[in-house]
Formats: C-alpha cells, sequence, structure tokens
C-alpha cells in the first residue's frame, strides 16, 4: 500500500519524534473549544486576521474561502534531558524543548489529512517568562523554546501552541498532543523493533550504522536513530527530520502488521502512550476519531521553505521565507470561491 494512501487507522497511533523524541498518535476532532480557553487578547495583529474568519480572503489575484469542517490538531515531541542545548539567551527554562514540531489538519470535507512539520530551529515570536512566571512579552526564539516557560505541562502546551499560531498568521488550532521523548524506546519495543535503512553515514555512532544498511532498532537505539544530530552529516536539524521520517514510515508498518494480528492492539498503543502524554484529548475520543477518519488519504509531509544560518555562538536558526506560511494555509485550508 502507498505511503500516502495508509488510512488513519494505520496511521492513526502515530507519527513521531525528533530529535529527542516523539511519538504521536494522530486524529482527532474535539468538540472542545480550545483556541478560546486559551486565547489570549494581546496577540499581536498580523494584518492576517482574514485567516481566522469563514469570510472571503483574496490573495495572489484570486478570491479564497476558507473550507468548513477542519480539525488542526498540534503534536509535539518532547526532550526534556536538554542534551543538545539550543540559545544560551533563554535563562527561564522547565519544561524542556519542543524538538519535534508537527501541524495535523484535518479535513472532513475532502477526506484528507494534511501535515505540516514545522523544524524546531524556526525562528518565532515566542512569550517570555520573568523570573516568577510573569509574562514579560515575545522575543524572536527557536520556537523549540517556547515549551520551555511555564510552571506547568499545560502551560508548557500553552506557549508552544501560542508560537506555532503566532508563527502561522493566528492560526486557529483545535487540540494538542505532546510526548515526551521516552516514549520512542517504549513505542519500538511495543512494536517487537523497528527495521530502519540507514541514509547517511552514522558509524561515529554505532559502526554498525554505515549508509545503505538495514538495521533493527530496538529499545533506546530507536531514541538515538531519531535524536542525534551534531554528530552526524553537516549536524543540521534537515538531516535529522528526514531520518524521522525513515522511522517514522517503518513505525507505520509494524503498527500495521500488530493491528492485523492483535484485535486491541491499537487500544493498548493508545493506553500506554496516553500514559505519558500531556493533551486536551482523552483515549475514548481518539479512538473514536481514528475511527470516524480511517478511510481518509494521509498526504505527504510538508515543510516551509527559508534559509539555515549560524548565530553569533554557533547555534543554527531557521528562518521561513516571507509568505511561506500564508501559501501552506491557502493551499491547504482554502479553496478558490
Amino acid at each position: 500500500m502507498h505511503d500516502h494512501r495508509k488510512t488513519v487507522l494505520l496511521r492513526a497511533v502515530v507519527s513521531l519524534v525528533i530529535a529527542g523524541t516523539v511519538l504521536f498518535i494522530l486524529f482527532t476532532l474535539t468538540n472542545q473549544s480550545w483556541t478560546k480557553k486559551y486565547q489570549h487578547p494581546e496577540i499581536r495583529e498580523t494584518g492576517n486576521q482574514a485567516f481566522m474568519d469563514e469570510g472571503i480572503v483574496e490573495w495572489n489575484g484570486e478570491r479564497y474561502r476558507k473550507k468548513p469542517a477542519l480539525t488542526t490538531l498540534l503534536v509535539a515531541g518532547i526532550d526534556k534531558d536538554g542534551m543538545e542545548s539550543a540559545s544560551p539567551r533563554v535563562n527561564y527554562r522547565n519544561g524542556g524543548q519542543a524538538d519535534f514540531l508537527m501541524l495535523l489538519v484535518i479535513d472532513h470535507g475532502e477526506k484528507q489529512i494534511h501535515q505540516l512539520q514545522i523544524d524546531r530551529d524556526t525562528m518565532a515570536e515566542v512569550m517570555v517568562l520573568g523570573v516568577y512566571g510573569n509574562e514579560t512579552g515575545t522575543r524572536e526564539l527557536q520556537i523549540c523554546l517556547a515549551h520551555s516557560f511555564g510552571a506547568r505541562p499545560e502551560d508548557n502546551a500553552k506557549y508552544t501552541v501560542r508560537a506555532v499560531r503566532m508563527l502561522l498568521n493566528d492560526l486557529e488550532i483545535d487540540g494538542y498532543y505532546m510526548v515526551d521523548y521516552s516514549a520512542v524506546p517504549v513505542l519500538t519495543d511495543m512494536l517487537d523493533g523497528v527495521p530502519v535503512k540507514i541514509v547517511e553515514d552514522m558509524t561515529p555512532i554505532n559502526p554498525e550504522w554505515y549508509k545503505g544498511h538495514t538495521i533493527t532498532l530496538k529499545g533506546t537505539d530507536a531514541e538515538t536513530f531519531v535524536r542525534t544530530r551534531k554528530s552526524i552529516g553537516s549536524g543540521t536539524n534537515a538531516e535529522r527530520m528526514n531520518r524521522q521520517v525513515v522511522y517514522m514510515r517503518s513505525v507505520i508498518d509494524r503498527i500495521y502488521q500488530k493491528l492485523s494480528d492483535t484485535s486491541d492492539f491499537a487500544s493498548k498503543l493508545v493506553s500506554t502512550i496516553q500514559s505519558i502524554a500531556v493533551t486536551d484529548l482523552t483515549n475514548q475520543r481518539l479512538l473514536e476519531e481514528i475511527n470516524e477518519a480511517r478511510a481518509y488519504e494521509v498526504l505527504p509531509v510538508d515543510h516551509l521553505s527559508g534559509r539555515y544560518e549560524q548565530d553569533d555562538n554557533g547555534y543554527v536558526e531557521f528562518y521561513p521565507d516571507d509568505g511561506s506560511g500564508t501559501a501552506w494555509i491557502m493551499n491547504h485550508l482554502y479553496s478558490i470561491r
């Protein structure tokens, strides 16, 4: 079965991880008004408020209307170890970094799932907290650092969602699902190992991990595979993101096999991951929506175009091209009127 047309049930218990880890269990429609719960009146005006409306929008000389029946979900993988620190400019950090960020848009009208993977090094407006936890305003930081702010996991999630919204023209987000990197070895072992083909030379990590070799990842080796960055290739997050896609596809295949062999595997997997997740979505709701959307087409993973730069301290920063976020929104969430 083609990778891009696997059913939601197969993908729906996942896609995962990045630079520090992750599993996400896809899909959900939620009746919760998440954005009202966390919307902040002080969010800056972007000039693109029309993206939040159901009305008509003009773009590139055409008139567009927002598609009805869309559900937007932000999935994140959290690195709390701090193995690869980001910018030293941040001095208040509790929640760890969101090293994997994937925006899922479920289009119930066209029965499709859109995926936008956001580079953790993307420079974005991040709300910064003072030493007493008070909001002191936004600063341009790597978007992964938004998760570090806040005293509780729910606060960390709130600031992460907020940063993504501001990056994407104040785009409405209906819910979140955030998992610590410890989910990777857990998931891998539940699947009795995950086979992957090494797409780049990783012998500095393991002499058996040479380019072109197929190996079966188990336990913490899977975490190393999806998490390592600086000692491999050019050390950019782009290479690591490609490696995570390789792992993700293999995980999907293994889940498909397990679902075929064991009738209750899906509920066991959701329950296991949910126990280490921070989300506003219940197990029951996840399973209900997975079942409802099981026949939807899962489209390829998209990325914003842009450029990488290195700051004065040697830290990598990704700057999206002007308008790249707007273009993705218009091409996937809107249709020509």
